[in-house]
């Protein structure tokens, strides 16, 4: 009779097991699925107190107004300023919208160059930390009326940090 017992723990020692193994291979699935980083797409500095930064291509897409933009993940050295990029292709200009859970920068060309054109905010507390005249000064960023895509996602990444006040 002792035998039997000693093969049903080890039985039932083996399905305890397993199933932690299951779960940590579902639990580590699950943390590496959001936003699915592929590869580093460029790195820099951001000149500021966010430090260096590493943008990472993503599968994600994000949707405004009607369009789909591809999405890149900005990290910096300080992770409080992380920042996701989202790009359109479509049209003369590229199209970009930095943002995060506090707000949406919005990013294009017009006859002055390539600049920050317009800000949104998630609440009144998230613009009180944002730098207006910053924020000017970054209406052209480059004085070209098109630009690369790399060159532009880099731009974003490196002056991003500087609005904040």
């Amino acid at each position: 009779m002792s035998l039997k017992i000693n093969d049903m723990k080890k039985v039932s020692l083996i399905k305890r097991v397993m199933t932690v193994l299951v779960m940590l291979g579902v639990a580590t699935s699950l943390v590496f699925a959001d936003g699915e980083t592929s590869e580093v797409y460029l790195k820099g500095t951001s000149h500021s107190s966010a430090g260096d930064f590493v943008v990472q291509t993503t599968n994600d897409i994000f949707q405004y107004q009607g369009r789909e933009y591809d999405v890149f993940r900005v990290y910096y050295d300080n992770p409080d300023m992380n920042i996701k990029i989202a790009v359109n292709t479509d049209g003369k200009c590229t199209s970009f919208i930095a943002f995060n859970e506090d707000f949406m920068l919005f990013y294009n060309c017009n006859k002055n160059g390539f600049g920050v054109r317009k800000i949104m905010f998630s609440n009144p507390w998230a613009k009180q930390q944002f730098n207006a005249q910053e924020f000017h000064d970054q209406t052209v960023l480059l004085k070209q009326k098109s630009v690369d895509k790399k060159q532009a996602v880099g731009l974003i990444a490196s002056y991003v940090p500087q609005l904040k006040g």
